[in-house]
């Protein structure tokens, strides 16, 4: 009976300190003008762009969108009353970069460990590929030894 206890006792204690950790990985992000910095592997994808998004592939353009395929998944909060970034997504684990502001060259960085730095809006057009799209300010090598996947900044 003691050894059923303590297996009962040990069973719960593991559910419970799971449930903790991923309570404690769900942190939430917010939208612009909020600026975040997020971790991940830049990749670029062919997608269909103007002027019907891949309704009609055949006179579609194909469009070169980049990528940022997160280390860890995020979480973004909507804006309540905001037109564009009302909606909130959860694991969200791949976000469109735009470079609107920023004269960036990152072709060198396509395949490699990335550290962007930008805001955060949701996708309103059919020039956005993913649910959360990062206007890009800023993207760099990851350096080494360094971890975490986003953070307010």
């Amino acid at each position: 009976m003691k050894h059923k206890l303590t297996i009962i006792i040990l069973v719960v204690l593991a559910a419970v300190s799971l449930f903790e950790t991923r309570a404690q990985d769900k942190r939430w992000l917010s939208y612009e003008p909020a600026t975040v910095e997020l971790q991940g592997r830049l990749i670029v994808q062919w997608k269909y762009g103007p002027p019907n998004f891949g309704e009609q592939p055949k006179t579609d353009q194909r469009v070169k969108v980049p990528i940022l395929v997160l280390t860890k998944p995020v979480n973004v909060r909507g804006t309540p009353g905001d037109a564009h970034n009302a909606i909130s997504v959860e694991g969200a684990k791949r976000i469109q970069l735009t470079f609107a502001n920023v004269g960036t060259d990152y072709k060198g960085l396509i395949g490699k460990d990335v550290v962007v730095r930008g805001t955060l809006f949701h996708a309103f057009s059919g020039h956005h590929y993913t649910d959360v799209v990062m206007d890009a300010s800023s993207i760099e090598l990851k350096q080494r030894g360094r971890t975490g996947a986003a953070h307010h900044r």
